[in-house]
């Protein structure tokens, strides 16, 4: 049975009723897929390594460690509504995902080291189960020719190739506050040639578009 990678924002898991609808579609596309699904840890994680900043912990290692748990808490909330066909608990590294997406028709894994964002995350597991395309449910929804949080002159995309990416991203690689698709993230996809396409986080049915050959989002292409 094929693979399916998938990404969701940790914006994602303010709202009951919005993962009300990732479930349905997590359920559904198990039934033709092995789905994985990584969850990003997202304000709350930026709350708490806030609080932690301000108890002075400052090693960007602790800080990591705290974004990684908020991260695995919310990829529970997914496995509690799936049970029994995920795994019991999210995986705490690249093998035991592996092993769990042999086992199980759904995976939920959070982040796993320090120094990794979840985009990163989502291509190693694309990687190591061979699959050649991802699925990011993005808070922005689309790459833009520049950040439409400054800059509201910037366009979005419809395409754009890694290359291109790297030129027009301002990385800021900081604890729980990662750029929409971090460097090495986008070597990997370089790497194992894996096409990344972004979606809209509010709208998981996006997805069913994107598996029918339409582009509902942005398509980053490994080159």
């Amino acid at each position: 049975m094929e693979y399916m990678v998938l990404k969701i924002t940790g914006k994602a898991f303010t709202s009951s009723d919005l993962l009300l609808r990732y479930i349905e579609v997590i359920r559904a596309l198990s039934k033709t897929h092995r789905v994985v699904v990584v969850t990003g840890g997202g304000e709350i994680a930026r709350r708490y390594i806030e609080v932690a900043r301000g108890i002075n912990i400052n090693s960007n290692y602790w800080l990591d460690e705290i974004g990684i748990w908020v991260s695995r808490l919310n990829a529970l909330l997914l496995i509690g509504a799936l049970s029994p066909f995920t795994s019991p608990t999210p995986p705490q590294t690249l093998e035991d995902i592996i092993r769990a997406a042999i086992l199980y028709p759904v995976t939920v894994t959070g982040g796993l080291i320090p120094g990794q964002s979840t985009a990163l995350v989502l291509l190693q597991v694309a990687e190591a189960l061979g699959a050649s395309r991802v699925y990011y449910f993005s808070a922005i929804g689309k790459v833009y020719s520049k950040d439409p949080t400054k800059y509201p002159d910037a366009q979005p995309l419809s395409e754009i190739t890694v290359t291109e990416l790297k030129r027009v991203i301002e990385q800021k690689i900081l604890p729980g506050d990662y750029a929409l698709v971090d460097l090495h993230a986008l070597e990997l996809a370089i790497r194992s040639n894996i096409e990344i396409q972004i979606l809209d986080y509010k709208k998981p049915e996006l997805l069913f578009e994107a598996l029918r050959g339409q582009n509902p989002g942005t398509r980053i292409l490994p080159r």
